[in-house]
């Protein structure tokens, strides 16, 4: 990683994708940030706009990142692109998520486009995606993440986020106590700022059904969103929201709920089996594992829950296994492929696990045959989580045998 945007701007202007006459709407945030993107994306596409999107990471396959219209860029188009930015690059080196990006920006201007969605990869101010400016900037949850990179100070976090709002565009803010420094940064600039529960609103009226409203007098009757999780309605009110900030774009509430329904992401609070019930969840950080605890509460209240979990090093291992103190029946830890998991030999050393019930193992998928192995009755659940990289190699088996 080097954040310095200087060498990717340097390149996208050879490539000439450095500016763009689409509609861009930029989200930002710790978490909530690819939910709010896919949410988005399907409103957007129901109501017949072409939409491409770039997000990250990836779960099971590089074309994952790159969406047209919600379907994955094809494999031809990403070599093409990364060839031409390797022609024009010279000698200006640049970083894994740098040529993602350019490849995204170059696949995007090859398509006849409405709209572009951006996810940053990390922060904002400095992350190769603020090289376009925005119509629209969306910022979702802050929490304590990436410290070695942004810091254990939240205000410096949210100042790095804020980065990506620009000048006289609107900023749609998608969780409450907004921190002091999107404040000002949104002064200084003269950003509007949208907050939610402020200058917008949802309540829910039962489990199929919830009602959106703003300042402008605009309501709708919402659909759930086909993204399981309370918090998602928070997400997809964001969505609206940065949606009806845009300039030159309308939508239809009958398209708007069509959207919702069939809005999809792999890994949030995924369920991808049935019997036994098994739950894929990238919860790495404390912030979005209380959000799985809630939603192991609301959807499967008084369950047996058993965990298949690893975890990156560099997270608050303390903590996030703090938070889930007696909440598991079992516990099945192991390692994953990424360089930087933390190694088994020093999870399982962890105390907390002193009074718990658990087992180790070399890799995930022994550790999810074991979980499998504690199902007794359907009060019996699975829950795979702790990174995208414990999720990944579950939800690829999965695919493979419903394929």
């Amino acid at each position: 990683m080097d954040f310095n945007l200087s060498r990717i701007k340097e390149v996208a202007n050879r490539l000439n994708v450095n500016k763009t006459k689409l509609k861009v709407f930029t989200v930002a945030g710790t978490n909530g940030k690819g939910s709010t993107v896919a949410i988005l994306e399907s409103i957007l596409v129901e109501n017949n706009y072409k939409v491409g999107s770039y997000t990250s990471p990836h779960l099971l396959e590089f074309n994952e990142r790159i969406k047209i219209n919600k379907k994955h860029a094809k494999t031809e188009e990403i070599c093409n692109a990364f060839e031409l930015i390797e022609e024009k690059r010279d000698d200006i080196t640049l970083t894994f998520f740098e040529f993602s990006t350019l490849a995204a920006f170059i696949i995007f201007s090859q398509k006849n486009l409405d709209i572009i969605i951006l996810e940053v990869g990390l922060g904002g101010r400095l992350d190769a995606v603020n090289i376009i400016d925005s119509d629209v900037s969306i910022i979702t949850s802050i929490g304590i993440d990436h410290t070695s990179i942004l810091g254990n100070d939240l205000e410096k976090i949210a100042f790095e986020k804020a980065g990506v709002m620009r000048k006289n565009k609107p900023t749609i803010i998608g969780y409450k106590n907004v921190h002091k420094s999107i404040i000002n940064q949104s002064k200084d600039i003269g950003s509007d700022i949208s907050i939610i529960n402020k200058n917008f609103m949802y309540e829910v009226h039962n489990k199929d059904k919830w009602n959106f409203s703003n300042d402008d007098g605009i309501k709708y009757e919402c659909d759930m969103p086909g993204i399981k999780g309370a918090i998602q309605i928070n997400n997809a009110a964001s969505a609206i929201q940065a949606i009806l900030s845009c300039d030159g774009i309308e939508i239809r509430e009958k398209q708007l709920n069509e959207g919702l329904s069939k809005a999809q992401i792999y890994g949030r609070f995924q369920v991808v089996s049935n019997r036994p019930i098994v739950i894929l969840d990238i919860a790495h950080n404390e912030e979005s594992v209380v959000t799985l605890i809630e939603n192991l509460k609301n959807y499967y209240p008084k369950k047996n829950y058993h965990a298949v979990f690893s975890i990156l090093e560099d997270k608050k291992i303390n903590k996030i296994l703090g938070l889930l103190k007696g909440l598991f029946k079992t516990w099945h830890i192991t390692e994953n492929s990424n360089e930087r998991s933390l190694q088994i030999k020093e999870l399982k050393k962890n105390s907390f696990f002193n009074s718990e019930k658990m087992y180790d193992y070399v890799n995930i998928d022994e550790a999810y045959n074991g979980a499998l192995k504690e199902i007794i009755n359907e009060d019996d659940i699975v829950i795979v989580f702790g990174s995208s990289y414990t999720v990944a190699p579950i939800l690829k088996k999965k695919l493979k045998n419903n394929e």
